[in-house]
């Protein structure tokens, strides 16, 4: 009896350690790092939230329509070391956006750096980038 209780749970912490890593946080595959974009568009939301705050801006096309582009940061944690607070960004505000799209060629992207009204810099507070001095 007892063996087969400590091979059943040698199965499940098996199983566990195997299933585990799909739940895993994921990286960035999904943008083309080799392509980064920019683009000047309207705040229409930003949303200061873990795991990841968000900046979604309306873009206008080649055609003149309005496009609206979802950009993902990373943390507030990280953002916070990089200078930027929940207050940073505000709906309406015009920015210059820079960041790696997705390669599927959805309105998606991974932020690198945004221009903010007032001409300030702020970066994605990526490992290695350094907040302005």
């Amino acid at each position: 009896m007892k063996s087969k209780l400590v091979k059943s749970l040698g199965l499940v912490v098996g199983l566990l350690m195997i299933c585990l890593p799909m739940f895993a946080h994921h990286g960035g595959s999904d943008y083309d790092i080799q392509h980064p974009k920019t683009l000047k568009g309207t705040v229409t939301e930003f949303y200061w939230s873990n795991p990841h705050c968000q900046v979604f801006l309306d873009v206008k096309d080649d055609s003149g329509k309005a496009v609206n582009w979802t950009i993902e940061t990373l943390a507030p944690a990280v953002l916070k070391r990089a200078g930027w607070s929940r207050e940073t960004l505000h709906s309406g505000d015009q920015i210059a956006i820079t960041f790696v799209p997705s390669k599927k060629g959805t309105p998606v992207g991974m932020l690198r750096k945004v221009v903010l009204p007032d001409g300030s810099e702020l970066t994605g507070g990526a490992l290695g980038e350094q907040p302005p001095q």
